[in-house]
């Protein structure tokens, strides 16, 4: 896995990692940290496992009567939910933001959370 990336000044990856294997996650980020310019920007937006399983029940709930409200039935909701079974594997907020410092960022903060589903940016 390899990404070219010449002269990159932000990078935006947009519920895109949670489906790379995460075997490969780090390799993926360690690549991008290496192409960018100094003070490069990386925003990631992903969805997450919450911190707490009680939590991430709730905001999983919360989310289906949100598709429910925009006219999604429980049928649809149920086929995408099997679809993306082990194909879209979700870390958690903090793990994510963890593998991004490890990665070489030296910045790292999160500018949205809404139930399962959050974003980050980092600064190189």
């Amino acid at each position: 896995m390899g990404v070219a990336l010449p002269n990159a000044s932000v990078v935006v990856m947009c519920l895109t990692l949670q489906f790379i294997r995460p075997l490969y996650r780090e390799r993926l980020l360690q690549d991008i940290y290496n192409q960018m310019n100094e003070n490069g920007c990386l925003i990631l937006v992903e969805k997450v496992h919450g911190e707490d399983s009680l939590f991430n029940r709730m905001f999983i709930k919360y989310y289906y009567d949100f598709k429910r409200r925009n006219n999604y039935n429980d049928m649809e909701i149920a086929q995408k939910k099997e679809a993306l079974e082990n194909v879209l594997i979700p870390y958690k907020l903090l793990e994510n933001r963890e593998m991004i410092l490890n990665k070489g960022f030296r910045y790292c903060e999160t500018f949205f959370k809404w139930y399962n589903f959050a974003g980050i940016v980092a600064i190189k």
